[in-house]
């Protein structure tokens, strides 16, 4: 039987890899791992890379990965995310479509860029009923790159996803009944920068990436305090885990300094959230969701989530990929609660990997 891709996760403060096996009501964790990248290394990008490459090598060798098959993203920074709106047509002629109506809509040449997209749904544009498409455009060059760090760290890349789709990816699972075909759910997944994802039942339908995150919050804090943007991840860190656990010894002071710090950022992040909503609202004029499901690495922090849902008025939840999927056997790398949807990347990627090789079984079989 074919091995299961391994998810990896390239992030700007980490890196995690992530590998599944078992079935769909069945999914179990092979293994997982997990690095820093340090802040000395991240603004050199040659010497960033080479950590990245060598720390992916020991990961490989240290853990217990089946295989060398991988399944990566890219970011919103490898690539461009627009909406465009088109005729209703046969799938195999929107392909054509959709590649034409991209040029000049990109901020790079789009002859050579990989281009992918998703049908988000139909919209009302005065008295046509047309497609709205969501297009993911990458260049050339970064795919390439992708393609190349794998094969340095000895990996074999065979599938490159878009970060949103991944991120939805591991929440789609759990939407399988017919009331779930009208459920209306927003991901926010805050890691350096944010992005939002709006899906409507097992359809993503609205994608947008924010540049107000954990680097704005940090550069923010730092400043306030005079800390170096270490120092003051750190901090908040720190202070979210003491909040966490009802610990105010030192939430009193610097937690107050703080707050104070990334609340302009968080009200600006929530006035961008919400016009993500609206935009939704206004063009598919479906129900507005209840909730809000808060993921990637700043989800940690307890004060902030809470303050974002509660600006925009919707429930808060923090998203666990992991429910319903066992990790004990993984010791403290996945135990903590706190930490889990760090991983909702990692384990979209995973995911897709372990649906990969459930397609080539199938094929295979046939």
């Amino acid at each position: 039987m074919r091995q299961l891709a391994i998810g990896l996760d390239i992030g700007t403060t980490a890196v995690r890899m992530l590998q599944l096996s078992g079935t769909d009501r069945d999914l179990r964790v092979v293994d997982a791992g997990r690095f820093v990248v340090p802040q000395e290394v991240k603004g050199d990008a040659a010497r960033c890379r080479e950590f990245v490459i060598e720390g992916v090598r020991r990961l490989v060798k240290e853990r217990r990965f089946r295989g060398r098959e991988v399944v990566m993203a890219l970011a919103p920074g490898e690539m461009a995310v627009r909406n465009i709106r088109m005729p209703k047509m046969p799938d195999a002629e929107l392909v054509t479509a959709v590649n034409w109506e991209a040029q000049n809509k990109f901020p790079f040449d789009t002859a050579s860029a990989v281009i992918q997209f998703l049908k988000a749904g139909e919209v009302r544009q005065a008295d046509q009923v047309l497609d709205e498409v969501i297009v993911f455009a990458a260049p050339r060059l970064e795919v390439d790159a992708k393609i190349q760090l794998a094969c340095e760290a000895g990996l074999n890349l065979v599938s490159l996803d878009a970060e949103p789709c991944t991120v939805f990816r591991g929440f789609k699972r759990f939407l399988h009944r017919r009331d779930d075909e009208a459920v209306v759910s927003v991901l926010a997944d805050i890691g350096a920068q944010t992005m939002v994802v709006i899906s409507r039942g097992r359809d993503v339908v609205f994608v947008k990436a924010i540049p107000i995150g954990g680097a704005v919050f940090n550069r923010a804090v730092a400043e306030c305090l005079e800390l170096v943007p270490t120092e003051a991840e750190a901090l908040r860190r720190r202070i979210g885990r003491r909040q966490a656990q009802g610990n105010t010894d030192e939430v009193d002071h610097a937690g107050r300094a703080v707050a104070d710090a990334i609340r302009p950022h968080l009200e600006d992040l929530a006035d961008e959230i919400g016009l993500c909503l609206r935009y939704y609202s206004v063009t598919f004029r479906g129900p507005r969701p209840e909730s809000i499901i808060f993921t990637g690495g700043e989800a940690h922090d307890p004060i902030m989530p809470a303050a974002l849902a509660e600006r925009l008025g919707l429930g808060l939840e923090i998203g666990d990929p992991f429910r319903g999927v066992r990790t004990d056997h993984l010791g403290p790398i996945l135990d903590r609660r706190d930490v889990r949807a760090e991983w909702t990347t990692a384990f979209g990627l995973g995911l897709k990997g372990f649906h990969l090789a459930a397609q080539f079984t199938a094929g295979y079989a046939a």
